[in-house]
């Protein structure tokens, strides 16, 4: 078979030209037989610190190609330090909560209380000055004061005796000087009456009152404590401290008006 014109002569090793030098020759570089070619050193586009040797098939100027995977998920990535991972690891997790402002929100509370308070003791002050210039005037204008008759006394619904008597000491008197005035009280009205020693004062001939309270019981005759119903009678002695000359005695019992007889 022909050669083509103008072709190489010789036989062909295969179906398109080699590349590089035979094996066991020298590169055309210089570089040993059968080593590769490390490559041109560059400084890299970013200055001398990404400097490293070209390699065939790669662009120019970006150092040596890594030897292992890039870890894009650990520091310097696209991780949580300082990327957008959660809040406390560098990200930017959402803004923390702002505290309370519990002293600010108290102190309000108390001025508000404390108007209140104001405004209350203001009212109460105008209110006090205007109940003292109705008084002082008379009441409010255009109501008449009327002047109120005194009412009757209230008729008494007991009959009353008294007379004078000897002391008789009880058993529980000790000593000292005590006046016995003898009473009868008869309920002449429609409801019970209460009867009772403390009810009672003597008046001697000098007009002085003298109350039973502190010679209760000391003499043996002296007048129960009872309720007498409408037509029943009590007797008995009133007593006290003292030896005096008895004139008057004075029942005020309660519910109907008071009776005052002389010592007989």
């Amino acid at each position: 078979m022909a050669a083509a014109p103008g072709g190489p002569q010789g036989p062909q090793t295969g179906g398109g030209p080699s590349f590089g030098p035979p094996p066991g020759q020298p590169g055309p570089y210089g570089g040993g037989p059968g080593q590769p070619d490390p490559g041109e050193y560059s400084q890299g586009p970013s200055g001398p610190g990404s400097a490293g040797y070209e390699h065939a098939g790669y662009a120019p100027g970006y150092g040596g190609y890594p030897s292992e995977p890039v870890n894009y998920g650990a520091q310097g990535g696209y991780g949580h330090p300082g990327g957008y991972g959660p809040p406390g690891a560098g990200g930017y997790g959402p803004p923390p909560s702002k505290p309370t402002p519990w002293g600010k929100i108290i102190g309000i509370g108390c001025g508000v209380l404390l108007l209140l308070l104001l405004a209350l003791g203001g009212c109460a002050a105008v209110a006090l000055v205007l109940a003292d210039r109705n008084a002082s005037s008379g009441g409010e204008p255009g109501l008449e004061q009327t002047e109120e008759a005194p009412g009757e006394d209230v008729p008494s619904e007991a009959e009353l005796t008294a007379t004078a008597t000897e002391f008789e000491p009880s058993s529980l008197y000790v000593e000292g000087e005590f006046t016995s005035v003898e009473v009868t009280v008869t309920n002449t009205g429609a409801d019970a009456l209460d009867v009772n020693p403390l009810y009672f004062v003597v008046v001697d001939t000098e007009g002085e009152e003298h109350s039973p309270g502190d010679a209760i019981a000391m003499d043996a005759n002296e007048l129960g404590v009872q309720t007498l119903d409408p037509g029943q009678t009590a007797d008995g002695a009133i007593t006290v401290p003292g030896e005096i000359e008895a004139e008057r005695v004075l029942f005020e019992p309660y519910f109907t008006g008071p009776v005052e007889v002389p010592v007989t």
